[in-house]
This record gives structure tokens, sequence and C-alpha cells, in this order.
């Protein structure tokens, strides 16, 4: 036998095959007229009358369409689920070819008239009408897909922070529980594996966080900055850390300086170094620094004075003991009082010069995280909005 008689015999038992499995065509024909013929779609199909049909009931949520806050609507893709027991639609699958299941459409049978309560829809049922699947144990399986609108009351107070909770409400519209038990398939009240996210809602959950961050951070950076601007010597004293971060390391970093002060590194720690060195004591070089040096040098001029008067004393006409100690007496009360006045006034003017370098002081740290905010408010504006433009997929619409 040659190649070619074996391929022609290969294609004539594929050819058998298939159609010794196709046979099943009339033996469903066969079985459709048998159940249709003195079917009717208005009768409940319960063995006993008195008895009511359970139809578990389920649906599994594709998708949120949209949420409607001012009509007060949501819109969802659902895919219902009714399975019951239809006791006018079982047979014996050995006598019509091993036929197991069916698929009629749903206006040739009976089906429960579950609506949903609340819906919004223009034709009240959002639902296309698929087949129903029937097995031979009278098993009946009908899964209708649908686009449903439905009302909610929604609180947009705390957007979009917020939860909302809108409920669906499915039963039967003509039935009561005593004819039609409904149950649902899980108490969880739904199927959310295939949900898909909106993608548009996240959109706007993180555009408003982003803008909420920045506008109550730029808010209290603000305060902030302000509090600084306008503090004083008599109410607050500026903490070693503040003075070493936002008068010395920051504005370093920042290339900042002060009118007759170049901050370097090297300046910083010079500075910290002389600090230590100096523990709290300052030199000073105006005249009126040294003025409390003056109360060492009264002695030698009470010194020197008495002399004076005792040469005076010789050389001119001759004074008694009494006289020459009120004289003494009268000029040593003089030059007390001088220098306490002097020592006042050096201590008034050393206060005034120490208040407003501290002023100066806090003015420089607002300015420096004023300029730190800036350029930090400014990198996060450019990188969240590279991010976007990177992020989409077209730029420029055309």
């Amino acid at each position: 036998m040659d190649s070619s008689s074996c391929l022609s015999l290969f294609v004539a038992l594929i050819f058998l095959v298939i159609i010794k499995e196709s046979c099943q065509g009339p033996h469903e024909k066969r079985l459709l007229n048998h159940l249709l013929s003195t079917y009717n779609t208005l009768e409940r199909p319960v063995a006993n009358e008195s008895e009511p049909l359970e139809v578990k009931f389920g649906l599994t949520l594709q998708q949120i369409i949209d949420v409607d806050e001012k009509n007060q609507l949501l819109i969802t893709n659902l895919w219902l689920s009714l399975e019951w027991n239809d006791y006018n639609l079982r047979w014996n699958e050995t006598e019509y070819g091993g036929v197991k299941d069916l698929r009629i459409t749903p206006n040739k049978l009976w089906k429960p008239d579950v609506l949903m309560y609340n819906s919004a829809d223009e034709g009240f049922d959002g639902t296309y009408h698929t087949n129903i699947v029937v097995k031979h144990n009278g098993s009946c399986l009908y899964v209708p897909p649908g686009i449903f609108k439905s009302t909610c009351k929604i609180d947009i107070t705390w957007f979009p922070f917020d939860d909302q909770h809108c409920e669906m409400k499915f039963g039967s519209w003509t039935y009561d529980g005593n004819q039609l038990d409904l149950v649902l398939n899980s108490e969880d009240g739904g199927d959310l594996s295939d949900f898909i996210t909106n993608g548009e809602w996240y959109l706007l959950g993180t555009y408003f966080n982003c803008i909420m961050f920045m506008v109550a951070s730029s808010v209290v950076l603000t305060v902030v900055v302000l509090n600084y601007h306008h503090r004083t010597a008599d109410i607050h004293e500026m903490p070693p850390w503040i003075k070493s971060v936002f008068l010395q390391w920051l504005p370093w970093i920042l290339r900042m300086g002060r009118p007759g002060r170049k901050i370097t590194r090297k300046s910083i720690l010079l500075s910290n170094r002389m600090k230590e060195l100096e523990l709290k004591e300052r030199s000073s070089k105006s005249l009126l620094a040294n003025v409390l040096d003056i109360d060492d040098d009264f002695r030698h001029t009470i010194s020197g004075s008495q002399t004076a008067i005792g040469s005076s004393a010789s050389f001119g006409r001759p004074t008694t003991v009494e006289e020459h100690h009120t004289a003494i007496g009268c000029n040593h009360k003089d030059l007390h009082l001088i220098l306490k006045e002097l020592q006042f006034i050096t201590a008034r003017m050393r206060k005034a010069d120490d208040e407003a370098e501290l002023i100066s002081d806090w003015k420089f740290a607002a300015m420096v995280v004023d300029r730190f905010c800036l350029i930090v408010f400014t990198l996060f504006t450019i990188i969240a909005t590279v991010t976007v433009l990177l992020s989409a997929p077209h730029i420029i619409v055309q």
C-alpha cells in the first residue's frame, strides 16, 4: 500500500469518527421537542405547590463605572447568577445519546423574576438575557450580565477620604417568600475576584493627597518662618542646635551669606572652636566696654588725690583734720556715683547690642528656612510634573 492510499484511509477514519461524535444533534432535537412540547413558562416548576422553590442568588462585581454625586447614582458592571432546579426539565441521559445539558433561550423557560429594587435605569432591568444552562437532573443556571444603575445616598463631606456605603437590593418582583426562597450563594454578598479598580479615582486620590500635602506643608512652614522672623530676645532664646543648623551648616549648603560675614566650612569650624575656648566670655574693643575696669583704677585715683591734697596743704593755708577728711569723702562719693552710672549705661548698651544680634540671628534663620522651603517645593513640583509627563502615553495630543 503506497503512502497516498494510507493518507486517504487516515482521512476517512477521522471523518467517520467525527460523524460518529456528531450524532448528538438529532438527540438534542428530540430532547428539546420532548421537554418543550408540553412546557408552560407560567408554571412554577415544583413538585409540590405548597413548597417554595429555592433559588440560589449570587453576583460578580466586574467594575464600578461611575459614581454620580449630583444625581446620587451608582453605575456598576455586574454578572448575576441564578440557580434553581426545574422539576419539568429532567431526563435520562442514556435515552438521548448521552446528552447531559442544554442551552435554552430564557423566553422559552420559566425563570425567577429577580430584579434590583433600587434600580434607576430607564428600562429598570439592565441585564442582557443569555441562554439558560439546563442539566439532565433539572438544574438550571442563568448568568445574565448587565450595566446596573442604582440609587445611592452619597455623602461627600470628607472627599476624597470618604467611604460610601451603597446597597443593592435584589428580590423577586411578584413571588413572596412562601413561593420563592432566595438564598445567597456566598455570605460575603458577592464575588470580587475579577474586580477592576477604577484608575480615575486612584489618580484623583493621588492628586488630592499631593495637593493637600503641599498646601498643609506650606502653611505650617510659613507660620514657622513668620514666627522666627518676629522673635525677640525678651521672649525666646536661640537653642544651640538652631544656631548650628540654621546659622551655620544649612546656609553653607544653600550658599547663603550675611552682610560682612562669609559663611564657609572653615569659618564654621573656627567659630565653634573659639566658642569652646572662650566659654561664654567675650572680648570687646570698644572704649565703653572697658569701663568695668575703672573700679580697679579708682583706688589709684583716691590715693593720688590724697597725696595731692596733702601737698597742697603744705603749700597753702593750713587746714584742720576735719576739713581734710570731708573733702576726701565728697570726692569718693561723686566718683562712685559716676562709676555706677557708667556701668549701668555700658550694661544697657551691651544688652541692646546682644538683643539686636539675637533678633538679626532669628531673622536670618527665617530667611534660611524660607530659602530651603523654596528649593524643596520647587524640586517637588518639577519631579512630580516630570513623573506625570513621562508616565503619560501621549504628551502632545494630535
